[in-house]
């Protein structure tokens, strides 16, 4: 097994995939048993144990590891100590992938908590790139029912312009609604981690939405209607538009301040 270095240095109490200290206790005995290529015994697994500083009686590792080799991950070696199985390594591997997955989902929410201005605009520009492909695929993918929860957005944003309401959630929730129609499953994921850290941030773009509320009403009406009739590159290009002028009122503010 090639291990991941980024593994390696994880308090793996933080990860949520273990819920309890046994949880990560079984992982680390497997994963030490998978490197060697011989039988170990209680105490050298011990040892190995506390340089994780998990501190692990030999009575304890001795229950844990017949408890093991009676699911059939590990097996008995005469007097010479515990082999992993092949259905063990696989565990191992199992295990370290999900781990490895939660930590990168991790990083991506952390990411995509902007606290700046800056960040914020960085961010908007990665997005800009997903929203362009998320909008030409649904002019290519929608189905009636994602159209008409599009233009029933839309016109819920319109109508906050003549109640002076709040364009927030009907502004956000039409993004949502073209990722849907995108029928692609890593843009809708993806867009919907953005979106909501958006919601979080409340004060920080309220006044910039709410000042251009109008023209974000207009740019999401012509998307909606490029999708409408299928036009792959009017509706990126409307995307396109749409979030250049997104950007550039952060900006603005951004030098205002």
């Amino acid at each position: 097994m090639i291990e991941n270095p980024e593994l390696e240095n994880i308090n793996l109490e933080e990860v949520d995939l273990f819920s309890s200290k046994t949880d990560i206790v079984n992982y680390l005995l497997l994963k030490y048993l998978l490197k060697t290529n011989e039988p170990v015994g209680s105490w050298v697994l011990k040892v190995m144990l506390e340089l994780k500083n998990v501190t692990v009686s030999t009575t304890t590792i001795g229950r844990l590891l017949k408890t093991l080799d009676a699911k059939g991950y590990t097996e008995l070696v005469g007097s010479r100590g515990r082999v992993i199985t092949a259905q063990g390594a696989n565990i191992v591997h199992e295990l370290s992938e999900r781990v490895r997955r939660e930590q990168l989902q991790k990083k991506i929410m952390k990411a995509a908590q902007p606290q700046n201005l800056q960040e914020l605009i960085d961010l908007m520009s990665a997005r800009k790139v997903l929203e362009c492909e998320t909008a030409r695929l649904a002019a290519s993918r929608a189905i009636t029912t994602n159209i008409k929860a599009m233009e029933h957005t839309v016109k819920r944003h319109e109508m906050c312009l003549g109640n002076c309401g709040d364009p927030t959630f009907p502004a956000l929730d039409f993004h949502g609604k073209v990722a849907e129609a995108s029928n692609n499953r890593f843009l809708i994921a993806s867009l919907d981690i953005l979106v909501n850290e958006e919601l979080k941030l409340g004060s920080k773009i309220e006044e910039i939405r709410k000042e251009r509320s109008a023209e974000y009403a207009l740019h999401h009406r012509l998307i909606a209607e490029a999708i409408k009739k299928g036009d792959v590159d009017e509706a990126e290009n409307e995307m396109r538009t749409h979030m250049d002028a997104i950007i550039a009122a952060l900006v603005e503010q951004k030098n205002i301040n």
